[in-house]
């Protein structure tokens, strides 16, 4: 009976604590939506700032290739937060 009771609360917060997660697609890009995601994943800003040190330390600039999503560290970082 313990055994039940324990899985059933088990399982009830870890559904409230997925209900509570804020959908930050919802915003426009910019730093609210990062600041949201950060708040329901704490390690983003961590790899964020990682992923941006590995471009500067390859020698890509902020402002190569223009406004463009794939040039210079721009493209470099959002291709490092898709990975692993």
């Amino acid at each position: 009976m313990y055994l039940r009771t324990s899985i059933a609360a088990i399982a009830l917060c870890a559904a409230a604590s997925s209900a509570n997660a804020e959908n930050c697609m919802q915003y426009p890009e910019g730093p609210f939506r990062r600041q949201c995601a950060s708040r329901n994943h704490p390690g983003l800003q961590a790899k964020l700032e990682r992923c941006q040190e590995e471009g500067q330390q390859m020698g890509l600039q902020r402002n190569a290739g223009g406004k463009g999503a794939s040039g210079g560290l721009r493209g470099y970082v959002q291709g490092c937060m898709r990975r692993r």
